[in-house]
């Protein structure tokens, strides 16, 4: 289903959410990285994905060869470095009060995000990822499955993980990335901003730009139709 730019807010709907750059400020990623692997990797990497020589599990791969840490300094730096987004805490009790599901997305690690979610008061919410194992030695990332190559965009993307979890509600996606780009074009509204709005824009698919979820609540909870 193609975003239609607007919604009918009395339904029960799906919030897909993504978490790196989108419930945190900074992409926690790329932190770990420049961190505990190597300086600058990712710039030199993303022209290569963006223009299809690399899929964004062989981006990601090569980005986190280098890193070496372990769980606990990884969940430290993230916790003092990555920040959370205005409004979040307050969008999901408001999205909890009216009966929305709110799911978190994400092509980042489940070790990554569990335990910040469980720092700021919301371990309850259900997580949908990748996940990765750091050590020392290094850090080996561990692929869920997200079934055969999607027929839209030919890699293994978040529209797998969507099928599964949608019971049948309206979906509203919020995002900021490259690979929120394939299931955003799914759902019925799109919250967008960072490359999510520039590749959104670049297909003339609507979205509503946002930069925090006081923003994203308003807009939902409005009793008009909402409009791109």
């Amino acid at each position: 289903m193609a975003p239609s730019g607007s919604l009918d807010v009395v339904e029960k709907l799906l919030i897909a959410c993504d978490f790196d750059g989108t419930i945190t400020r900074r992409d926690t990623l790329h932190i770990i990285v420049e961190e505990f692997g190597t300086r600058g990797l990712w710039d030199a990497i993303a022209p290569r994905l963006r223009a299809g020589e690399v899929s964004l599990e062989q981006a990601m791969q090569e980005e986190f060869d280098s890193v070496r840490a372990t769980p606990g300094q990884v969940r430290d730096l993230v916790l003092r470095a990555a920040g959370l987004r205005e409004g979040f805490p307050e969008f999901v009790a408001w999205a909890h009060d009216r009966g929305h599901r709110l799911v978190v997305f994400s092509s980042g690690f489940r070790s990554v995000i569990e335990p910040v979610l469980a720092h700021w008061g919301l371990g309850h919410l259900p997580v949908v990822s990748h996940d990765a194992v750091f050590s020392d030695d290094g850090c080996r990332l561990v692929w869920s499955d997200r079934g055969d190559p999607c027929p839209e965009c030919s890699r293994r993307c978040k529209r797998h993980d969507l099928r599964r979890h949608n019971h049948g509600e309206r979906l509203v996606y919020v995002g900021d990335g490259v690979s929120d780009l394939c299931a955003a074009q799914t759902a019925d509204l799109v919250f967008a901003r960072a490359d999510l709005a520039r590749d959104l824009s670049a297909v003339d698919v609507p979205f509503v730009p946002f930069e925090d979820f006081v923003v994203v609540r308003e807009h939902l909870a409005s009793a008009a139709s909402i409009a791109a």
